[in-house]
């Protein structure tokens, strides 16, 4: 018994022994083998480049009204500040010793501009006219060229040259009429007495009135909003107007888009020397139901760059060689390969893979784990996906086989 004891120990000492130094030596299959145990499929995402800044809330428009203390005199005010208007609201009123005089001005004026609308008519008429009497000749008379194909050429661009002439009286025939609209509407306001009121063109909310009747006497601002802010001169050379925005507080459920619709080219304050310069930029705000109050702040994310379904790896995943890149790619034939990738977009510790490498494939997720280039691997084995009907697929003889390769490799 012991001797058959001493036999056994003897063998196993000599099989581990022969295994370490099969595994341990320096050109063993062993040592050559990665053991790789963090791996994954490349992602297809959408990358995006932002650059931040600060923005503020405030009206898109702005509208001044000016009064002429010389020419008449000032009555009262209509509205107050912090009052909403409409185009046409009045404003304030005033008398006029001469307003009879005042009166005749708009009238000559008015009748001025009816004129003008009558003679455009005219022209209207006589050029669609003449539209009719070339069509007519065209239908019935066509000249014919040296090769026997009509030659209507000539006929068409009068056509063309006439149909463009009556768009364009019409045109202004109608900013005529506008015109005449308004001054009705100035007539109108004459109530009889010796009072003349100013109406609002635009539509929006009392900012300011001087009640010292220093000109700007009333100004409006628009209800519908804009962000400004300012970029430093870093960033200045990143941005470019026409670009994407998203804009963000904690007074909004979500982001709100915008496009970038101004950069001034000069800076808000005298530059120095002694500190770095910021450029006024202007966004227009997608609005839909959302609400935003003048004056809040806002962060500002300006897209600089973005690819859509980029092939996308993590930053730590790429090996970084003197002069080239590369990621740990699983091939088909059961090794690890080491792919030569160019390098995209680089955001939020991803990298967009512009050549190399494609979604889908596996790739090394600790390119350190590898011990050589195109080498075999090996992993942790996981019971927990193994089953019954793994091993009856394979079958004892074959299950019996990897375990020796396993042993012995």
């Amino acid at each position: 018994m012991k001797k058959k004891t001493s036999i056994l120990l003897s063998a196993g000492i000599l099989f581990v022994s022969g295994n370490l130094y099969l595994a341990l030596r320096d050109d063993g299959k062993a040592v050559r083998s990665s053991y790789i145990n963090s791996w994954a499929k490349i992602g297809k995402e959408t990358l995006t480049e932002t650059l931040h800044a600060e923005g503020v809330v405030t009206p898109k428009e702005e509208h001044h009204v000016y009064y002429d203390p010389n020419s008449s005199e000032f009555k009262s005010f209509l509205v107050k500040e912090g009052d909403e208007v409409d185009s046409g609201t009045p404003l304030f009123e005033y008398s006029s010793d001469n307003i009879d005089k005042e009166l005749a001005r708009l009238e000559a004026e008015k009748d001025q501009l009816e004129t003008e609308a009558t003679l455009l008519d005219e022209q209207i008429k006589q050029l669609s006219y003449l539209q009719t009497v070339s069509a007519s000749t065209t239908d019935n008379s066509l000249p014919v060229a040296g090769n026997g194909t009509a030659a209507d050429s000539s006929n068409d661009l009068m056509a063309v040259s006439i149909e463009k002439e009556i768009y364009d009286k019409e045109l202004e025939k109608s900013r005529v009429e506008a015109e005449i609209e308004k001054y009705d509407d100035l007539i109108d306001s004459y109530d009889g007495s010796d009072q003349l009121e100013i109406s609002s063109e635009v539509a929006g909310s009392v900012k300011k009135i001087n009640y010292e009747l220093n000109n700007p006497i009333v100004t409006i601002i628009s209800d519908t909003p804009k962000v400004e802010g300012a970029f430093s001169e870093r960033d200045l050379k990143n941005v470019q107007e026409g670009m994407e925005v998203y804009v963000k507080s904690n007074m909004l459920k979500g982001a709100i888009g915008g496009t970038l619709t101004k950069i001034a080219k000069h800076p808000e304050s005298d530059p120095s020397v002694k500190k770095e310069s910021h450029f006024p930029f202007e966004i227009e705000l997608e609005l839909e139901e959302e609400e935003i109050v003048h004056g809040t702040h806002v962060d500002v994310s300006v897209v600089t760059n973005q690819v859509v379904n980029a092939a996308v790896v993590p930053q730590r995943s790429i090996d970084k060689g003197k002069k080239n890149s590369y990621v740990y790619i699983l091939n088909e034939v059961g090794k690890v390969e080491k792919r030569k990738i160019k390098k995209g977009l680089e955001v939020g510790g991803k990298t967009e893979l512009k050549k190399g490498a494609k979604p889908d494939e596996l790739f090394v997720r600790k390119p350190e784990n590898v011990q050589k280039a195109d080498s075999p691997f090996f992993s942790k084995l996981k019971p927990g996906i193994l089953s019954k009907e793994t091993f009856s697929e394979e079958g004892k003889r074959n299950i019996f086989k990897q375990i020796m390769v396993g042993f012995f490799k």
